[in-house]
């Protein structure tokens, strides 16, 4: 609370300070403005059925705009402003504009019309009835028609909202200037008594401004720059620079609050980008109206205005979509570093990157940059931008895989390719891993779900497999004996799981007899497992020397001996035994016969002698507890066809 509390005062001293750059409306009002203020005079809308409609609604309110402006000047007053304002909205609706910029369309309209009433002003004003009406227009068929001795057409607009109106052609805006500098030597016909409207134009400033003061502007500030006077320049510099001062003061007020959490750094954040918007849509123009700059100033000015609102709307979206992210992380507790709540952050940056770019195509467009062009262009270029971010790509995309499939989660220890440490974070780009050494590494994400992962905080159970090697010397039945033991052993340890005990001779190494030892350690603890382990081979350390052997060594033995020859009885009974089969065409070479398989099928006894298994049937054998695969699913089948299925086997 205490956070949010100052985060609202640095607000209220940003606006407070934003506000102290311009004048307030209402203070100045009262002294400059009168007091009472006549109902507007809203003037008739607007015809352009015609050529002759759209002459006459020329002259009707160009006529109408005099006498405002005269009363204006006699005594200034907001509702003059408005009526004045409201009437060169409506001029601007007499000219098609759609090739100039939205930022720049009603600056450059009011420029051409002040041009045109110099030239008609000058030249004498057309007559309506030189110009076709509707019942003409349809009787004639004609779209184009010619202002008389002028180059100015009126044209009939072919699409768009305003299909089938007559106004005046787009290339007005740039004939105007041209004809008025061929005839500004004539002199101008107007009640204002002024040489100029062009002039006379970027003079006026708004009723908050007294006409004294325009009027004791030394001569110098009041010639022209970019088609407004140097007075006027000078006020919107100090205004704009005087803004940016308040800005970075709110900056670095800011600067001092320390946030408690990511979604008050965000919060804090927001708060430039809506003093900016603040500025730029209410304060400046305000002033701006104010002032009036004109022509190709009030052109860049606007520009910069429109430019700076969509880039601080552009800011504001992108940090309010971060924050309401990290509101949703924050709501279920979802951990900071975890895959959802990293792919929460990738969903709001990729939302909040589209709308920016939206944003800013909005901005273009206003301000006049082909934007569907270069929409149309990123497909020539947009190979080569997806080549040059294709490793980013995939590192996204391995990311939403490893979101879908979960294959680990932060905090499990895991081994991937040659690496083993726990997951401490999952993000956009890369995975982190805490190895056991306490050093950190990170896997590209497109790497990591490629890799085999072993995500030992998954296992139910940990694999003790050791092999044992056991002395030459050992007889058979020390080596039954240390393998009924260690079987007892491991049996009856609490920790070991009994269902998966397996320990067996496996064979004979090159100095040592093998036993395997595998079993399954019920933990799934590092440091519980490696203590189980170290407790199971302590026992087999003993139960080995129980059994009067020792552990072998990687070893070669020499006997020195004088050799005892062959057995010569056992040598010539087997040579005889060969004879025999040989005579009797019973050499069991390349493979036995068919009929001394089925003699000797089944007539070892296994399990041996003295087992408890001997002498039971295979059925009643207990099945091992490791299966390679699921038993047989059951193949359901009528009654009556059963004993014809077994007949068929």
């Amino acid at each position: 609370m205490r956070s949010l509390s100052r985060l609202l005062a640095v607000a209220g001293l940003a606006l407070a300070l934003l506000g102290g750059v311009l004048p307030t409306a209402g203070g100045a009002q009262t002294q400059t403005v009168a007091a009472a203020e006549k109902p507007l005079d809203l003037p008739p809308p607007i015809r352009t059925d015609s050529p002759r409609d759209t002459i006459e609604t020329f002259l009707r309110i160009t006529d109408k705009m005099e006498t405002a402006i005269l009363a204006y000047l006699r005594q200034p007053s907001y509702a003059l402003v408005a009526e004045i304002s409201l009437m060169s909205n409506q001029l601007n609706m007499l000219m098609d504009l759609d090739n100039v910029p939205a930022a720049t369309r009603r600056e450059t309209g009011i420029q051409t019309f002040e041009y045109l009433m110099d030239v008609f002003g000058r030249i004498g004003a057309p007559d309506p009835e030189a110009f076709p009406d509707v019942d003409m227009i349809d009787d004639s068929g004609l779209d184009n028609f010619r202002i008389p001795e002028t180059p100015l057409r009126i044209v009939r607009m072919t699409e768009g909202d305003r299909e089938g109106e007559f106004l005046f052609s787009d290339s007005v805006v740039t004939v105007a200037p041209r004809l008025y500098a061929a005839v500004r030597h004539l002199p101008l016909q107007s009640r204002l008594g002024i040489e100029s409207w062009s002039s006379f134009g970027p003079q006026l400033a708004g009723p908050l401004i007294p006409g004294w003061v325009v009027q004791s502007i030394p001569s110098s500030m009041t010639k022209t720059w970019l088609d407004t006077p140097a007075w006027k320049v000078l006020l919107l510099m100090l205004a704009l620079v005087a803004t940016l001062t308040a800005l970075w003061v709110l900056r670095r007020l800011l600067g001092w609050i320390k946030p408690a959490g990511r979604i008050s750094e965000l919060l804090l954040k927001t708060l430039p980008p809506i003093a900016l918007i603040y500025a730029t849509v209410s304060l400046l123009p305000f002033f701006s109206g104010q002032v009036n700059p004109s022509g190709r100033f009030a052109t860049v000015f606007d520009t910069v205005l429109v430019v700076a609102t969509f880039a601080a709307s552009a800011a504001l979206f992108w940090l309010l979509v971060r924050a309401f992210a990290e509101w949703i992380i924050r709501s279920p507790n979802i951990p900071e570093e975890s895959l959802d709540a990293n792919l929460l952050r990738l969903a709001a940056g990729t939302f909040g990157l589209i709308g920016v770019l939206v944003i800013l195509a909005i901005g273009g467009q206003e301000v006049g940059l082909p934007v569907l062009s270069m929409i149309a262009g990123l497909g020539i270029g947009g190979l080569a931008v997806a080549l040059a971010v294709r490793p980013t790509f995939e590192n996204l995309i391995g990311g939403v895989i490893l979101y879908v499939d979960r294959p680990v989660r932060v905090g499990d220890f895991c081994s991937v390719g040659n690496q083993m440490g726990t997951v401490e974070a999952i993000g956009i780009r890369s995975t982190r891993l805490r190895a056991v050494d306490r050093t950190m590494i990170s896997i590209p994400n497109a790497q990591f779900a490629d890799m085999q992962i072993v995500n030992w905080a998954q296992c139910d159970r940990m694999l003790i497999n050791e092999k044992i090697g056991i002395r030459y010397d050992t007889t058979s039945d020390q080596l039954r004996y240390l393998l009924a033991q260690l079987r007892r052993m491991l049996h009856a340890h609490p920790r070991i799981d009994k269902d998966t005990v397996r320990v067996r001779f496996t064979g004979f190494g090159d100095s040592a007899l093998n036993v395997d030892v595998r079993v399954y350690a019920e933990t799934r603890e590092w440091n519980d497992f490696f203590a189980i382990r170290e407790d199971i081979f302590l026992r087999i350390f003993d139960l080995v020397h129980e059994a009067g052997t020792d552990l072998a060594f990687p070893s070669q033995t020499l006997y020195m001996a004088r050799d005892g020859g062959r057995d010569l009885d056992r040598s010539e009974s087997a040579e005889n035994a060969v004879k025999r089969w040989r005579g009797a065409k019973q050499l069991p070479f390349p493979r036995l016969s068919r009929s001394e398989i089925e003699r000797l099928d089944g007539t070892l006894d296994y399990p041996p002698y003295g087992s408890p298994d001997a002498g039971g049937d295979d059925e009643t054998v207990e099945p091992g507890a490791e299966p390679l695969s699921a038993p047989p699913e059951a193949e359901d089948s009528p009654t009556g066809d059963n004993d014809e299925q077994e007949r068929k086997v």
